[in-house]
């Protein structure tokens, strides 16, 4: 299990490093179920990126360093999350519904 304190670090180097709009806390550590192997896995949602989503999350990678934690960070705009989001059977939709926003920007 991955210590709130550490948890905490990692959306502070996050928010630092992105300004998202929000990020969501999906996975096993959303689901309730986390395990000593269990990824930290969140998605974080910007306004705007001229970046294709799969270069979007090297930041986070770099951002994140040193922490010791394993991690999947996928960067989506807000367009994007809004389109996928409508998809019923898409990660994002469950994301959406019933991941936990760890941050949401004022």
């Amino acid at each position: 299990m991955i210590p709130q304190s550490t948890i905490n670090e990692a959306i502070r180097r996050l928010v630092k490093a992105y300004n998202p709009l929000q990020i969501y806390l999906c996975g096993d550590y959303a689901w309730g179920s986390p395990n000593e192997e269990s990824s930290f896995d969140l998605l974080l949602i910007v306004e705007s990126s001229n970046e294709r989503v799969i270069k979007r999350g090297y930041l986070a990678f770099e951002a994140l360093l040193g922490l010791g934690i394993p991690h999947n960070v996928v960067v989506f705009t807000k367009e994007e999350f809004d389109k996928y989001a409508q998809d019923q059977k898409s990660n994002t939709y469950e994301i959406k519904t019933r991941g936990k926003i760890l941050y949401a920007r004022d």
